[in-house]
């Protein structure tokens, strides 16, 4: 079995992918842009079906989601950012949505415009449905995580660099810039109460934005997320051809 990309934290290049994405994404819903998928925000989560006497059995030993999965402040800018978030949307609560897409976006982007402000070893989200995942999750304290996307500038591969020397424009192998970037993070994963200062930075992220049209609006979020990360695997597609 391949060894993993990295181990204890996501790798630089999946790490400043994920801050890119959203920096791109949200600067293109402040100017008005037509949205589009956010594939950097919303891994496929594998959790695992524990058998026992209601389920001795089961086919299907695994449950995929799609989840609202991100990255964590490092533990010196957590309260930072929280406070930050928090009051920008304090704020602008009391302004037309639309109106106050600018301020929104700048507290946003303090953050991620650089990427060192973050915790390679810490992933988190909120949980909305408290459905299949959550159950699996307070059984096996374990999940794994499906990023796909794709980048927009060209990039070495992440573990198969003789394919630069035939597509110099990623791994997509074609002359559009484009590289198509996927992995997978196996981690431990704790529940967040609300009053858990990850929770709380989870959610002023996500109060921001709550009513832009990208979100479906919920009343609450019952949980958090903290996935703290064990090993990252390259999924990235590459070309045979390049061997």
């Amino acid at each position: 079995m391949k060894e993993p990309l990295s181990t204890g934290k996501l790798p630089e290049r999946s790490l400043n992918w994920l801050a890119s994405s959203r920096l791109k994404f949200i600067n293109e819903m402040r100017d008005g842009k037509s949205l589009r998928y956010f594939s950097a925000h919303l891994p496929v989560m594998i959790t695992w079906v524990e058998g026992g006497e209601s389920e001795p059995y089961t086919k299907y030993p695994v449950n995929m989601t799609v989840k609202g999965i991100g990255l964590i402040p490092k533990t010196g800018q957590l309260e930072h950012f929280t406070n930050l978030f928090e009051s920008a949307a304090a704020n602008t609560k009391s302004r037309p949505h639309i109106e106050t897409i600018r301020e929104r976006v700048e507290a946003v982007e303090a953050l991620y415009n650089d990427p060192s402000n973050f915790d390679p070893a810490l992933l988190g989200g909120l949980e909305i449905f408290s459905g299949k995942a959550l159950q699996n999750v307070k059984n096996n304290g374990h999940t794994s995580l499906l990023y796909v996307g794709m980048e927009e500038s060209p990039a070495q591969p992440m573990q198969h660099p003789h394919n630069m020397a035939q597509h110099p424009h990623g791994m997509g192998g074609h002359g559009g810039g484009i590289s198509y970037i996927s992995f997978q993070v196996n981690g431990s994963i704790e529940i967040l109460e609300k009053d858990n200062v990850y929770y709380r930075y989870l959610l002023a992220s996500r109060k921001l934005f709550e009513f832009d049209k990208f979100h479906i609006f919920q009343p609450d979020y019952p949980f958090g997320y903290l996935i703290k990360v064990e090993e990252v695997h390259d999924k990235s597609p590459w070309s045979r051809a390049a061997k």
